[in-house]
């Protein structure tokens, strides 16, 4: 994730990513005709400022607002770009609060794929402007195939073309190479019979609990959101639908976590995405999946690690597979914005090839444009190889049902928090919480969503991860 330059040094990737392959043999599909997005050659001498919506950790928004919207505003120059940087799941609330006001303005906005559908379901209806029309010109002509399938799965679902796919993020694992050498580990653990079996080896050695995960379910203000993420993705691991709350899979996950509890960092409660600071001052010695962005922090002042004192890569794998939740935002325009040349121009830019590359080498956003891959510089970093072997192992997607929120409420409340937190549930009573949490769950959509929801939810089949 160093900075990198563009220029005749560049060669083709000589990387160990078996998923780079993957991502650019993808069909080119031809911008259809009749539809042209603004460009810079508008005469207007005014200006017009759009506002850009997302949740970003500060060294994402840093970037955004030195590097990318400078260029785009040398590349448009009648357009000034804001980002009003919200926080997690905050773009909804105030999507909606401006639709209700009946002044959205110009707005482009990020949002996290997975809550999507609160917007598109909200009680107002569909929020989102239907950009079926605008995707032939906006929408790159080769998308990686994870993307392609979001396409797809709301053209069929939503009946149209809604958000774009704008950027993915992988989780990864963050341990301290120091602390397991001193304990005789020569790398990381494979599997999550290893990551325990490491986790005494630590323990015994430093007397501190090595492990720490995103646990902060209730505390923070972070709404479990968190939790609820790093604890899809261990579900799928052990063969899981989480959605579903009460399958197999489902239960040996929290089996296999409450085993893990014994190794958990005391401040793994207060944990979320932003957690690291422990990895570095030596209060835990393995991070247990979070975003590729926390590297370059990390590896910084003021805690400056280094390569040698700093490992990262692709986790431990379930019993069933390794697969990995590919997270990260989408592009939308609501009902309601102006200026919607404008808007069109900063979503084409964001989603274009040259964009989409610095982000991938600065940010290790998974670009979504295939274009992207080509021309690579041939020199890459921990991360790269890192987030290749992530994504060789499978990528999954979450379904942007409208009701994520409160599936998230109802892990953390019915089984997380008594299991792990106050402790008034224990191991044998994994079954039952769970079962409490999907007939909580079908109540919630059988209230709020109908009948055929609440019956279609009741087959394990349904609402699962969307396969990549």
């Amino acid at each position: 994730m160093t900075e990198s330059t563009q220029g005749s040094s560049e060669v083709e990737p000589k990387r160990p990513w078996g998923w780079v392959a993957a991502v650019i043999i993808v069909a080119i599909v031809a911008f259809s005709a009749g539809y042209f997005p603004f460009h810079s050659s508008q005469t207007s001498s005014s200006t017009v400022n759009v506002q850009f919506y997302e949740s970003l950790a500060s060294s994402e928004a840093t970037y955004m607002n030195n590097t990318l919207i400078p260029q785009f505003e040398t590349e448009y120059p009648g357009i000034h770009v804001s980002l009003v940087n919200v926080g997690s799941g905050q773009v909804s609330t105030d999507v909606l609060a401006l639709e209700k006001s009946g002044k959205v303005g110009n707005i482009v906005a990020g949002q996290d794929n997975l809550e999507i559908g609160q917007l598109i379901y909200s009680s107002s209806g569909n929020v989102l402007m239907n950009l079926s029309n605008m995707a032939p010109a906006l929408m790159p002509a080769g998308l990686i195939p994870a993307a392609s399938s979001l396409v797809n799965y709301e053209k069929n679902v939503f009946g149209g073309i809604y958000f774009f796919p704008f950027r993915g993020n992988v989780p990864l694992v963050f341990y301290n190479k120091t602390t397991f050498a001193s304990a005789g580990i020569t790398a990381p653990p494979a599997n999550y019979t290893a990551l325990m079996q490491d986790a005494a080896l630590i323990k015994e050695k430093t007397g501190k609990n090595p492990i720490m995960i995103q646990g902060a379910s209730t505390a923070g203000g972070h709404t479990g959101s968190s939790t609820a993420t790093e604890m899809y993705q261990m579900m799928v691991q052990f063969g899981g639908n989480p959605l579903y709350l009460n399958d197999a899979g489902d239960l040996h996950a929290f089996q296999n976590l409450y085993n893990m509890s014994s190794y958990l960092a005391p401040a793994f409660t207060t944990g979320y995405w932003g957690s690291y600071h422990g990895l570095a001052v030596g209060n835990y010695s393995i991070l247990d999946y979070q975003w590729p962005y926390i590297y370059n922090t990390l590896t910084t002042s003021p805690y400056s690690m280094t390569n040698s004192t700093l490992g990262v890569y692709s986790g431990p794998a379930g019993p069933v597979n390794g697969n990995h939740l590919l997270g990260g935002d989408v592009l939308f325009i609501p009902k309601g914005a102006t200026n919607v040349p404008s808007l069109e121009a900063f979503v084409e830019y964001l989603l274009g090839a040259q964009a989409q590359k610095e982000t991938l080498l600065n940010l290790s956003w998974v670009a979504i444009n295939s274009a992207a891959y080509q021309n690579l510089p041939s020199k890459y970093t921990v991360i790269d190889q890192a987030l290749g072997q992530a994504i060789s192992t499978g990528v999954f997607l979450r379904n942007p049902t409208p009701w994520i929120t409160e599936w998230q409420v109802i892990l953390c409340n019915d089984v997380f928090n008594p299991l792990m937190v106050s402790h008034t549930a224990h191991y044998s009573d994994i079954a039952t919480l769970l079962s409490t949490a999907h007939t909580d769950m079908y109540n919630y959509i059988l209230a709020n969503y109908g009948s055929a929801n609440a019956t279609l939810y009741q087959n394990p089949n349904s609402y699962g991860p969307i396969s990549v």
